[in-house]
């Protein structure tokens, strides 16, 4: 594949991870309470917060590996386990949830229709190029671990900027 196609993927991937993204923020906040068996509820603040730092991380990540992510640097396999990561989403937590729980999960349309098949051809598209796969594989697992990691905090931080608890007056 062409370096011009594999960039307007890029492109597109961004916009198909920014619906998605807008997907789950209307709509997760009030699923999560029904799927409360599986995770704790999350407010719609608090992810709506969430979502918008991942989705920065994921446009400066993508405008990161244009300007200095050569094939092989750590920037390029950062964004690569980035677009992994996304496209592992489509399958957990998003398929997975609705077969379990038998109700939609939100996202799961724009992540298998958007984010699965742009991530396969982006990654795909590497793989051609030359990339180690064992390193793919590993920034994969490192970048889905670390963000998973960090949505709680990111929860967190939300509930305390937008929410903040009432300070007590002495």
């Amino acid at each position: 594949m062409n370096e011009s196609v594999l960039n307007a993927i890029k492109i597109i991937f961004l916009l198909g991870f920014t619906l998605h993204n807008l997907e789950e923020a209307i709509w997760l906040p009030k699923w999560s309470k029904y799927a409360n068996k599986y995770h704790e509820p999350v407010e719609s603040d608090q992810f709506v917060f969430a979502v918008i730092i991942i989705t920065i991380m994921g446009y400066i990540l993508t405008v990161l590996d244009f300007l200095v992510g050569d094939s092989g640097s750590f920037i390029h396999y950062v964004y690569l386990g980035f677009i992994g990561m996304m496209g592992l989403n489509s399958i957990f937590p998003h398929l997975a949830a609705t077969i379990v729980l038998r109700k939609y999960a939100p996202g799961l349309v724009t992540a298998l229709f958007l984010n699965l098949p742009l991530s396969l051809i982006i990654i795909i598209g590497h793989i051609q190029k030359g990339i180690n796969i064992f390193s793919l594989l590993i920034s994969i697992v490192l970048v889905s671990g670390l963000v998973l990691f960090s949505l709680k905090y990111l929860f967190r931080l939300g509930r305390i900027l937008i929410d903040p608890p009432e300070q007590s007056s002495i």
